[in-house]
């Protein structure tokens, strides 16, 4: 990393000890945006793009190197598409590096530097990237009111300002709501569709079942997406098995004749609903053949 940066920019990293030495470990690369993943930097005034190999100009915007990206690539990574234009931020850099310096300072009570405050654009990424890893690492929403991790995100960023849980919530079932009608849309190209049903108890003796849509789309690709996970009552855990699946296609606004079969995680929910699902609904049932020869063995 050290051999992209300048001569000046080198020294300043190159410095060690005292205050000096401590303020270098905030120090920022303006190149610190995700679109530097798709170019290569050639000289002052040129790009070229590593996916085409064409050269683009560049005038300390990466603007332009954005929309080569969209237009001609379709890459719509989710951090380009949450920052907003950074052409201002980038070329005040000097300016905004030195209102950083001149506003620091170490406080003997908390040893914490305290920096400008935190821009807009950087600010709603930094917010956007606690509610991936929440999402993703299944964390609870009261993480953000967790003491080590406050202490985490203040050094870090001290002027950022963290949401509330019931804000974080807002902000998931509005994700959650984008992320369907997506699915919706990709599910509509689906000429027939296997529902997998898989029952399953969680480490707290709770019942489970999870929807999943199997088929192949529009582009020869085999596509597995899970449509819904609800928890059921164990002793109606099998109990009207179609009137949830068809629940389930409604909200994707699928019919039942896009279904080809339903497949079942056990012989024994197989044969208790293969029947129901045929006469009312017309659907044929299998049993997961993995699950079935491993009780062969």
């Amino acid at each position: 990393a050290a051999a992209n940066l300048g001569p000046s920019s080198r020294r300043k990293r190159e410095k060690g000890g005292g205050q000096e030495g401590a303020s270098t470990a905030l120090y920022v690369d303006r190149r610190k945006s995700k679109v530097w993943n798709y170019y290569t930097k050639l000289g002052d005034a040129y790009v070229e793009c590593n996916v085409c190999k064409k050269q683009l100009s560049f005038h300390n915007s990466t603007t332009t190197m954005r929309e080569h990206l969209v237009r001609k690539h379709s890459i719509r990574d989710t951090l380009l598409s949450q920052l907003k234009d950074d052409q201002a931020a980038e070329s005040d850099y000097a300016a905004q590096e030195n209102a950083v310096k001149r506003s620091r300072h170490l406080t003997p009570e908390s040893s914490f530097y305290h920096v400008a405050s935190c821009s807009e654009p950087r600010a709603d990424v930094i917010l956007e990237l606690v509610l991936e890893m929440i999402f993703r690492d299944l964390h609870p929403l009261s993480v953000v009111k967790d003491k080590g991790f406050g202490l985490l995100v203040g050094y870090l960023e001290p002027s950022v300002a963290l949401p509330s849980p019931a804000q974080l919530a807002s902000m998931l079932w509005h994700r959650y709501n984008v992320v369907k009608q997506h699915l919706e849309r990709y599910l509509q190209t689906a000429q027939a569709i296997a529902v997998c049903v898989e029952f399953w108890v969680s480490q707290l003796s709770q019942t489970y079942l999870t929807v999943t849509a199997t088929f192949i789309d529009g582009e020869w690709r085999r596509a597995r997406c899970v449509m819904e996970t609800r928890q059921v009552h164990e002793e109606k855990a099998e109990g009207d098995l179609g009137e949830k699946l068809y629940a389930v296609l409604s909200e994707f606004s699928l019919s039942s004749k896009s279904v080809f079969c339903v497949l079942h995680d056990s012989p024994q929910s197989a044969a208790a609903n293969a029947r129901q699902l045929k006469s009312a609904y017309g659907w044929s049932s299998l049993c997961c053949a993995a699950r079935t020869l491993h009780l062969c063995i």
